[in-house]
């Protein structure tokens, strides 16, 4: 049976209803120039609708000229390009037809390049409620002997409330004892006097403030303390079908609680999850969806992608909190955009997926699912580790007149244009960016696999070095092997090939074998691509029964050919009665040819 699968979200759901929200698939794109950071993301999910939202940590107040939507083609078309490809190649005929021309073209092989507010103050509604005369008031008398009051309780309701709006505020204390003559009760900075029963009074809070509660008659007085957090509303605006608002706070469990106090049911263990990005400074984009506005597509929710940006010194992706959705393993995928450098993590281990091997042909029908079974086996052997698929160097689309660059070897039916890496930040990269808007750039695209549990740190990147790897490139009869370094640039992918021998006549001499292009009707050759691999069913393909090498990257071996079962010996004592029967008969004839 195949674990319960989600990609991961870089935020988490919260919606108006009592139902649970699972996010099942995310595809993040990551554009990074010096210290600017495009985040892009395209989510679908199974869950309600009514009072949608999403939450995602973000390390600065976003502006609205810092968000935007972007078309979903351009995600499919960057999936596609980066998704590990499987290639079919046919032998080409040992004995071709001899070429006027010195060079040969193979196909399918092209030439290889290698803030926190500090006001405390509140204010006051002058509309407050009066002093109501209390049942059971008694007068004082001089016959009875003072007692000091003894605070049992200070509470507040609500404990939670947004940054400079006037709210309700009901302030409730309860004695320990019986406290005589009955003590004057205040609460300081600025609330005024309060009342047994409960008191109400309109306040403004700017910060979350702590307040002290001063019960006094003559014999003494007694203190208690009760803190209102506040959550701060930083900016608040409108994006296609999705309304926006940035939050800060400062614990929480204010956030946790505003949160649910706006109708939003938060996710159990999102408290502790909200905890480190608060501490950190973290602001909280909540991206709130019009029901009436969203797009339905063959009965799925289609969300328009989010595009948002900002500057920071740290380049990372946080992961901490979509955790809070995960409904078993998640996959994670991040492509991230650079005019000239390939990014890998840089607090947890990487590894490069094996590339470059022969499988048979069944797998083509069953490529996405011959891929998750390959990408477990390596996670197996490398607990924790984030894999390293695709990392290509695009050279801009013209690089002289009439000469184009190259963007992909082999390339998928569908590849990204150049208008898609302004969709993707482009236009907001300033000069780094001029190569990139006319498809001059470095995708590496890495994925990770894990459990609720298993990450304890958000994905943080750093600049790596050039490699390649998986290309269709000979040496002595090997194929390239594995990720090696690169001084040209980065061509590394995960690729897979199908191989057809040669089987029409041979009518030379001396055939050359193994040269391998398109099929022999000359068509174009297909690539397949993997794509949506949590998806894909898992525990069902024997990966060592399809593979045609020993993936020596990992330590894993192709299953071998079983021997044809031998027939079973002849018994011995079988023989003998069979040779015993035979002579008896022998014997029997020879005395009948006798008489």
């Amino acid at each position: 049976m195949s674990a319960v699968a989600a990609h991961a979200f870089c935020g988490f759901y919260v919606s108006g209803s009592n139902q649970k929200m699972f996010n099942d698939a995310t595809n993040v794109v990551l554009m990074r120039s010096g210290t600017r950071t495009v985040l892009s993301m395209q989510n679908d999910y199974r869950g309600p609708l009514e009072d949608f939202a999403m939450v995602i940590p973000v390390p600065v107040v976003l502006k609205p000229t810092d968000v935007k939507v972007v078309p979903k083609e351009v995600f499919d078309r960057l999936d596609s390009l980066g998704s590990p490809r499987l290639v079919e190649y046919w032998e080409q005929d040992p004995c071709p037809v001899p070429w006027d021309s010195e060079t040969i073209v193979v196909q399918g092989s092209a030439p290889m390049i290698d803030p926190t507010s500090t006001s405390q103050g509140i204010t006051i509604d002058k509309n407050y409620i009066k002093n109501i005369p209390v049942p059971g008031r008694t007068f004082e008398s001089s016959a009875r002997p003072a007692v000091p009051p003894k605070l049992a309780s200070f509470t507040v309701t609500p404990t939670t409330v947004t940054a400079g709006t006037p709210t309700h505020v009901t302030w409730t204390f309860g004695y320990a004892n019986t406290p005589y003559p009955e003590p004057t009760c205040t609460v300081d900075k600025g609330v005024g006097e309060v009342y047994l029963g409960g008191y109400v009074k309109d306040a403004t809070i700017d910060a979350t403030t702590t307040f002290t509660l001063t019960c006094a008659n003559s014999a003494g007085k007694a203190t208690k303390q009760v803190t209102i957090k506040a959550v701060k509303i930083e900016a608040k605006f409108d994006v296609a079908e999705y309304q926006i608002m940035i939050l800060s706070a400062t614990e929480a469990a204010g956030l946790e609680e505003w949160l649910n106090i706006n109708h939003f049911k938060i996710p159990e263990g999102a408290e502790p999850l909200l905890r480190p990005y608060i501490e950190a400074g973290s602001k909280f984009f909540v991206a709130k969806v019009d029901p009436k506005k969203v797009r339905m597509v063959d009965g799925h929710v289609a969300l328009s992608p989010l595009r948002f940006h900002y500057d920071s010194e740290e380049f990372a992706l946080p992961i901490r909190l979509g955790m809070a959705n995960s409904s078993g393993q998640q996959d994670l995928i991040v492509n991230i955009l650079s005019p000239d450098k390939r990014y890998e993590v840089a607090n947890y281990k990487n590894v490069t997926i094996p590339t470059n091997f022969d499988v048979k042909a069944t797998v083509k029908d069953r490529f996405p699912e011959f891929y998750a079974a390959l990408f477990d086996k390596t996670i197996e052997k490398n607990p924790g580790a984030v894999v390293t698929e695709y990392a290509w160097t695009a050279t801009p689309t013209a690089v002289q007149q009439g000469i184009y660059g190259v963007t992909c070897d082999p390339c998928p039916s569908v590849i990204p244009i150049d208008g898609d890496m302004m969709q993707l930040g482009a236009d907001i990269m300033g000069s780094n960016a001029g190569q990139m808007q006319t498809g001059g750039y470095v995708l590496t695209r890495l994925h990770a696999r894990y459990g609720k549990n298993d990450m304890k740190d958000d994905l943080r990147f750093r600049e790596a070095s050039q490699i390649t790897g998986g290309r269709e490139v000979w040496n002595k009869g090997w194929l390239e092997y594995g990720a090696n370094a690169s001084t040209t640039g980065n061509y590394f992918q995960a690729r897979y090939a199908v191989r057809h021998w040669w089987s029409g006549p041979i009518r030379c001499h001396n055939p050359t074998r193994g040269v391998w292009g398109g099929p022999p009707s000359g068509s174009p050759n297909n690539v397949i691509a993997a794509q949506k691999t949590a998806f894909a069913p898992r525990g069902k393909l024997a990966l060592a029964t399809v593979i045609k090498r020993d993936l020596w990257e990992i330590g894993f071996k192709k299953a071998t050919a079983q021997p044809a079962p031998k027939k079973p010996a002849p018994n011995k004592a079988m023989w003998f009665f069979g040779g015993a029967l035979l002579g008896l008969l022998l014997l029997g004839l020879g005395r009948r040819l006798r008489t």
